[in-house]
């Protein structure tokens, strides 16, 4: 189906185009990428995915049943299904978790697009604030953490982690590495330009390459949103678009940056102790 056309932004960054390129991933996994408003794209209209589409990754819905997240011989974590169901007036707001492994990441990729050519993980946000309330849908918090010390609930990220465990993370963790933060935090506002749910309105762009990550590395998603109301918002992973399908790269900018990613590792490893 195809996306709605929202607010028209500059492509992203020279920044959005080194790590879609998969250099944020070669240059080492302790960098801390930042989300900024220019990393947060609205869906262009008529976009063409290049996946088959046999699977969304479901990981935060609003439906109350168990998110399965599997198709075939793939077996996802389950989707954290508390997000507000909107229905009235109030202003509605949530802060919730999802956890899982980079190899399931990895086989979810593999599953809707070509073996190991996804190098960036996109978040896409699917808006449906259908009220003549609140206009200012506000992303107070997203970020990711490699391998946290503590998860609330002791998820086991190794198995099949279900929708009520997601639900009990509440973003309570300890240690970890921070991948990827929002920039600034809380994000500028994020409009409705166009209601209905059922397709992504935008995609927010990590800078991390799940394939550079061991199998056994676990991911814990930490997302926040204020001031919603009257309708219900859906995260998910695509199997249709890859990040190449949102932000084309030109050509000409790859060797550039794959040398002056390659040139920032050896730079690092001349330094003196």
């Amino acid at each position: 189906m195809p996306a709605r056309s929202l607010i028209h932004h500059r492509v992203p960054s020279l920044l959005n185009v080194a790590a879609a390129l998969g250099v944020l991933g070669i240059c080492g996994r302790v960098w801390s990428f930042d989300i900024t408003t220019s990393q947060i794209v609205p869906i262009p209209q008529h976009v063409t995915g290049s996946g088959n589409g046999t699977l969304d990754l479901r990981m935060f819905t609003f439906s109350g049943s168990e998110i399965q997240n599997t198709s075939g011989a793939f077996n996802g974590d389950n989707g954290n299904n508390h997000l507000p169901q909107g229905g009235g007036s109030d202003i509605l707001n949530f802060a919730e978790s999802y956890i899982t492994t980079a190899g399931e990441l990895k086989a979810f990729y593999n599953l809707n697009f070509a073996p190991n050519s996804i190098n960036q993980i996109v978040i896409f946000l699917d808006l449906n604030e259908t009220g003549g309330g609140i206009p200012t849908n506000t992303l107070a918090r997203t970020d990711i953490v490699l391998n946290p010390a503590t998860v609330q609930e002791n998820p086991n990220a190794a198995g099949d982690v279900s929708s009520a465990t997601q639900v009990a993370i509440q973003q309570v963790y300890t240690g970890g590495t921070l991948l990827a933060k929002l920039n600034p935090q809380p994000a500028d506002n994020i409009p409705v330009n166009s209601q209905g749910a059922g397709f992504a309105d935008y995609a927010i762009f990590t800078g991390i390459n799940p394939f550079t990550l061991n199998d056994n590395d676990v991911l814990l998603f930490n997302i926040s949103m204020n001031n919603l109301n009257n309708g219900s918002e859906e995260i998910f992973l695509s199997g249709n678009y890859a990040p190449s399908d949102i932000v084309p790269v030109p050509e000409p900018a790859i060797p550039l940056l794959l040398v002056a990613g390659l040139a920032a590792v050896r730079f690092r490893s001349r330094r003196p102790i």
